[in-house]
């Protein structure tokens, strides 16, 4: 298990306020699961994507990877981008996804402000009807570039709170 988890200044500025209780990160390597994957292995639901079927798969221990930042219940160091310590977060929940479908919700849990009350241009940009998931797009490119957005790459979606 990776002893922190860093994250840029911005994002360790929402961290330390409380606004940020969500964080995602690419899976290495990458899972190469399909739908048919989990036909076979018994283990697709009618109704779900995909994202939501690995998911539940790997909860129930059909997809055998481990999360390398913990598991729920763990208190972990968070730092900034040097890997300084600035303080512990408590894992609350952990799944996996893939990057392009953040929801809303899930994108203000990342740090992203509320949408905007008209959608602009760069919402259109990167194919979301609100701001919030476009803000969360830039970011994920300004920090892993454009083309790890585009392949659209599973991710560990790490929820958290902050110990005081």
């Amino acid at each position: 298990m990776k002893d922190r988890i860093k994250f840029n200044d911005s994002m360790l500025a929402a961290v330390m306020d409380g606004s940020k209780t969500q964080t995602r990160r690419p899976i290495e390597p990458q899972p190469k699961v399909t739908e048919d994957e989990l036909r076979n292995l018994d283990a697709w639901q009618e109704g779900c994507t995909l994202s939501e079927q690995v998911c539940a798969a790997w909860r129930h221990g059909f997809i055998d990877v481990d999360c390398p930042y913990g598991e729920i219940g763990d208190i972990i160091n968070f730092a900034d981008k040097d890997g300084n310590i600035k303080g512990k977060i408590e894992i609350t929940d952990i799944c996996l996804q893939q990057a392009q479908e953040i929801s809303l919700q899930d994108a203000m849990k990342e740090g992203a402000p509320p949408n905007h009350s008209s959608i602009d241009i760069v919402s259109r940009e990167y194919g979301f009807p609100d701001f919030s998931r476009s803000w969360f797009a830039q970011i994920w490119m300004d920090i892993y570039g454009k083309e790890s957005w585009n392949i659209n790459p599973w991710v560990w979606v790490i929820e958290f709170k902050k110990v005081e």
